[in-house]
């Protein structure tokens, strides 16, 4: 069952922009995506006590797919580069690919280090070269397909998201971004089959799972949405942002409850003064479980801290109607209109408005 929302409107977070976390040696690179809270995987190979990385067991009628060794100039920029330290890993992978043109893995990696030094055209080049070297290597696939996708060139970015899938199923961050890609076409029934592969191959990320329950959301399946957002939940106590996500969308799947408890898990692990997105979130979610006064005073810290945000000063407005405050709920909606005029929130603020005139 759809729960009220302050004036059915108020999308203040959850659904938009989060930073994405950093990349531990052989872990992936995230790169959260707008409108949802998709992690944009890249791979990076970095040997931990061997060169080589285990070779999955393919599915009948998959091709193979290949694992590179690494020399050890490679091996050495792989770490350089996971340190951060750029230019060092950059003279030690170009080196690497003077001394044998043909290694695809010192190709991925500088593709994947031209990235990271803002040059995406140089890391096209890259990616396309290692995979041109080893065709059944299915990371540089994955890599450029991301790249592809970033630009809005989906029709590209999808062939070889799909060759990355298909050569390596068990590769869980291809199977992610093809979801998004399936997702950004509008290819519903396939990005949910792809998550569901995500979710089996990166069964400790929540990542996945919070996408496909916000793609069930966005298909009115709340149900399966907040199935979906239990089953993360563990996965996120020590992550405030990705707690964020969860209770905003626990809140849209009808378990405000629920959401209450996951961002008041998220406000103690904030920091002092916690993000405006959590207060915002969390007044949402109490003011959906009829604590309105404790919504309020969340909902008035949020404020506090973003005054000139007309989301905000509408929803503060809408909580203060509710609660008969009418002469302080109309200085917060007067406030929606001056603030924005032409916004999504205008028109609301000024029915409102209306509806409490003397």
């Amino acid at each position: 069952m759809r729960q009220k929302e302050i004036g059915d409107s108020v999308g203040v977070v959850g659904r938009d922009k989060l930073p994405g976390r950093r990349p531990e040696p052989g872990d992936n690179v995230g790169v959260l995506g707008r409108d949802k809270p998709p992690f944009v995987v890249l791979v990076l190979l970095i040997a931990c006590g061997s060169s080589h990385t285990p070779t999955a067991t393919p599915s009948p009628g998959v091709e193979q797919a290949s694992r590179p060794p690494a020399t050890p100039e490679v091996l050495r920029g792989e770490r350089l580069l996971a340190k951060g330290q750029l230019e060092e890993a950059q003279v030690a992978l170009e080196e690497a690919v003077e001394n044998d043109p043909q290694d695809p893995r010192a190709w991925l990696d500088l593709g994947l280090l031209y990235e990271e030094m803002g040059d995406p055209r140089r890391a096209e080049k890259a990616y396309r070269r290692s995979s041109e070297i080893d065709e059944n290597f299915a990371e540089p696939y994955n890599n450029l397909g991301v790249l592809l996708r970033e630009r809005g060139q989906l029709a590209d970015a999808i062939p070889m998201l799909e060759r990355a899938a298909a050569l390596d199923p068990r590769l869980g961050p291809a199977r992610f971004n093809l979801a998004l890609a399936y997702e950004d076409a509008g290819e519903r029934d396939k990005a949910e089959s792809e998550y569901l592969a995500a979710i089996q191959a990166l069964q400790n990320d929540p990542v996945p799972r919070i996408n496909l329950a916000m793609l069930y959301l966005d298909t009115d399946r709340p149900d399966e949405a907040a199935d979906q957002l239990r089953a993360a939940a563990p996965w996120v106590r020590q992550d405030v942002l990705l707690s964020i996500a969860v209770g905003g969308a626990l809140r849209r799947a009808g378990a405000p409850e629920e959401a209450v408890e996951v961002l008041h898990g998220a406000l103690k692990q904030a920091p002092d003064p916690p993000p405006t997105e959590l207060l915002a979130e969390l007044a949402l979610a109490l003011y959906a479980t009829d604590a309105v006064p404790a919504a309020e005073k969340t909902m008035r810290s949020a404020v506090n801290q973003s005054p000139k945000d007309p989301a905000l000063q509408y929803a503060l407005g809408a909580i203060l109607v509710k609660r008969g405050k009418l002469d302080e709920a109309r200085r917060h909606l007067q406030r929606v209109v001056k603030l924005d005029p032409d916004g999504p929130y205008a028109a609301r603020a000024r029915a409102q408005l209306r509806s409490i005139s003397p």
